[in-house]
């Protein structure tokens, strides 16, 4: 069993059996996909799985959920989700230029994965507590910086605003 590495003071998150996302230890509902949190053998905290017990969102299923939720502007995202979708799209896109040095290949892909990729970034902003329309700053280059880092945040408490609607 791998060690936990909350600091003191901070609050314990958990992965919600249904979804794999994390949700606070405190939670009767997993807060990305509306679960009723249930036991599952654990004294402490029921219905939650420990952090360090259960699996991540793995690159095939972020591939699924992002594809599946392409215009699902609404809801979180968490970070292995969103990671690993934009690895998916950066590969796609390489493989896509060694195919076709032309680049139209690469152009098709890139403009059937430009919905998705807005939604996936929409809804991993939403988990840190910010609007979607942040990726506007992208327009601007100093603005990438800002954006990647908080992409690459924590998700926090703030993100419930965005629970069921979009922005």
């Amino acid at each position: 069993m791998l060690p936990d590495f909350t600091t003191p003071g901070q609050e314990e998150h958990m992965f919600c059996p249904e979804c794999g996302k994390e949700t606070p230890a405190s939670a009767k509902f997993c807060t990305h996909c509306g679960a009723k949190l249930q036991a599952t053998g654990t004294a402490q905290q029921p219905g939650l799985i420990p952090l360090n017990a259960a699996e991540p969102m793995t690159f095939g299923q972020s591939i699924k959920t992002c594809l599946s939720k392409y215009a699902d502007f609404k809801g979180r995202a968490g970070r292995p989700e969103y990671w690993w979708f934009f690895l998916f799209c950066l590969l796609l896109g390489w493989a896509g230029g060694i195919i076709d040095h032309s680049g139209t290949l690469t152009g098709f892909i890139n403009l059937a994965l430009l919905l998705p990729s807005l939604a996936a970034a929409t809804r991993r902003l939403h988990d840190t507590g910010r609007s979607g329309w942040w990726q506007l700053l992208s327009l601007t280059v100093i603005g990438l910086i800002p954006l990647f880092y908080w992409l690459a945040c924590r998700g926090n408490e703030e993100g419930e605003r965005f629970e069921g609607r979009g922005g």
